[in-house]
């Protein structure tokens, strides 16, 4: 095929030079923004459909919907995840694309492929009160949602609510 310094073409913008390089398929070749652009937008979309769309630090880790305060965590492409504090399911029991398991580093990682770990963590999400009742999960998340939603009951009934400003 040539020369590997030879100019090629970037699919993205046009341009031709040395900083255009294969990226693999289906990205095919890319220069160095537009590739930097095409990871942004790549990690953009895992985020939206993991539920990684926690507010970073040093925002306090709340849910922006339900208000209560969660477990978050970076994950290994610039987001933040809320994971369910207390409920850690067998991995076995919890669909890939949903076991969440916290490495060594402190980011959590969405575990698929492979043996799973004994255990692991779910995000909160498809758990918080204010989501639909997850009917297409395993049991696990519905009693979790199903203990979020009593849980606000609960508060509502009180008369106080999570994370209000009592100054008014």
């Amino acid at each position: 095929m040539g020369d590997t310094s030879e100019p090629h073409t970037c699919r993205g913008c046009g341009t031709a030079d040395t900083d255009v390089t294969w990226r693999g398929d289906p990205f095919g070749t890319l220069c160095s923004a537009c590739w930097a652009s095409t990871e942004a937008g790549v990690d953009h979309e895992q985020a939206e459909a993991e539920g990684a769309d926690a507010p970073a630090p040093p925002a306090p880790p709340i849910c922006r919907a339900c208000g209560r305060e969660q477990d978050r965590f970076p994950t290994g492409y610039g987001h933040w995840i809320l994971l369910e504090p207390e409920v850690r399911p067998a991995a076995r029991d919890i669909p890939e694309g949903h076991r969440w398991v916290v490495c060594e580093d402190g980011a959590a990682v969405n575990w698929a492929g492979g043996q799973p770990p004994p255990y692991c963590r779910i995000a909160h999400r498809p758990v918080c009160s204010k989501s639909l009742r997850p009917e297409k999960l395993p049991r696990v998340f519905l009693a979790a949602w199903e203990l979020n939603v009593s849980y606000e009951r609960r508060i509502y009934e009180q008369g106080t609510l999570p994370f209000t400003d009592e100054a008014e």
